[in-house]
């Protein structure tokens, strides 16, 4: 699975299937516009069982929920082909997909001293 060279990746040097420009596809779900009350009741514990198996087998590497609407965004390793697909077998749920490489964008990692040069 590609996530378990996640290291790998960040270094830039990938080896073998990880190409260097490898990027991350952000997937954002949310509930079909036009899923009625009794099919999201009906369907609701099948698609949740789906996400936690994307997330047992790797599919993704973070997911962000979000609070001020009914949203999931998903970190994926995967193609949006890929993905795309495993969505489409999600009967009520609509996406919306975007690559992007997060390595230029990383989180900053500052101690005490570093601390100065953000006043």
């Amino acid at each position: 699975m590609p996530w378990l060279r996640w290291i790998e990746w960040f270094s830039g040097r990938p080896k073998g299937l990880l190409a260097p420009n490898m990027a991350i596809t952000l997937v954002t779900l949310r509930i079909a516009p036009a899923a009625v009350s009794d099919e999201v009741s009906f369907y609701r514990s099948a698609e949740y069982q789906a996400l936690l198996d994307w997330a047992r087998i790797g599919r993704f590497i973070l997911a962000l929920a979000s609070t001020d609407r009914d949203e999931l965004t998903l970190l994926c390793v995967q193609s949006p082909e890929e993905m795309r697909a495993a969505i489409a077998e999600l009967p009520l749920v609509a996406a919306g997909l975007a690559t992007v490489d997060i390595r230029p964008a990383m989180s900053l990692r500052m101690d005490e001293d570093d601390y100065d040069v953000l006043q």
